[in-house]
């Protein structure tokens, strides 16, 4: 069975399913999740998006707030610290993203994608500025240096690019969800189907 885990690192409920994941994962089923990071919103400027005025152009000021104030709640109910404030600007994804795919062991790349959800989110850090990722990367162990130079390769890029298309290639979903042997499936959210689910993989 293949699993593969589909996120944006700068979307909180992303850190949501992630933490369940984690959760409700084991020894032999970690490695069996791909994780497979994709930027939801390609056009974020460098310098990031203001998420509250993003929400409120399309929904209104209420319902704005509201989506932010559900999202903390769901944070809360897994145990996720978030600070709302740090909710309200999403830098640009491209490079973390990047950073996770240079891994090429697995455990690393969910220690560094645990490291950059947290440095976001609990800690309102640009994980899109190159030397606040590096010191993520370096806070975890690696080097920072050399995982920075590994993005630069071409392959990194093409990765990148080959993980959107196949996504796009599932249709509009929203983000995070799991495919699993290549088929949409978001009902692994709850904890019982997660744990359904690994063990059908174990």
């Amino acid at each position: 069975m293949k699993i593969e885990f589909v996120f944006d690192i700068v979307y909180p409920m992303s850190y949501v399913a992630f933490q369940k994941l984690k959760q409700n994962w084991n020894e032999h089923t970690a490695t069996r999740v791909e994780l497979l990071p994709i930027q939801r919103v390609p056009e974020i400027p460098e310098q990031g998006l203001d998420v509250l005025q993003y929400l409120t152009d399309k929904y209104g000021a209420s319902a704005a707030n509201r989506k932010l104030e559900m999202t903390k709640f769901a944070a809360y109910s897994e145990d996720v610290i978030v600070n709302i404030e740090h909710m309200k600007r999403m830098p640009n994804s491209q490079l973390a993203h990047q950073a996770i795919l240079a891994l090429d062991n697995i455990l690393d790349q969910y220690a560094l994608t645990q490291a950059l959800f947290h440095a976001l989110f609990a800690h309102g850090q640009d994980i899109a500025d190159i030397q606040v990722l590096k010191s993520i990367i370096e806070g975890i162990g690696l080097d920072g240096s050399k995982v920075l130079r590994s993005i630069q390769h071409k392959d990194i890029a093409d990765r990148q690019h080959e993980i959107t298309q196949y996504v796009k290639s599932k249709g509009q979903h929203p983000i995070p969800f799991y495919l699993v042997d290549g088929e949409v499936n978001d009902q692994t959210f709850s904890t019982q189907e997660l744990r359904q689910l690994f063990h059908r993989a174990s």
